[in-house]
């Protein structure tokens, strides 16, 4: 899957543009700071989904870590 980048000034000048386009098609962007990657603009139902995806990870290891905690 090829990584979506757009740098920082084209973005803040096109902000709901960029916005609307990320929701729309559910795939992350990559805003390039002096050519490096900075931040990443992704759906809020992606975060969500990875959050929910280590809240089970930790409830199904709680046992696991508890251990490595002593």
């Amino acid at each position: 899957m090829p990584a979506f980048t757009m740098g920082l000034a084209e973005a803040k000048n096109n902000f709901s543009r960029v916005t609307a386009e990320v929701n729309r098609t559910g795939k992350p962007l990559t805003i390039l700071k002096n050519n490096r990657p900075w931040v990443i603009i992704q759906p809020a139902h992606a975060a969500t989904e990875v959050a929910d995806v280590a809240v089970d990870f930790m409830d199904e290891y709680a046992d696991v870590f508890q251990e490595l905690a002593k």
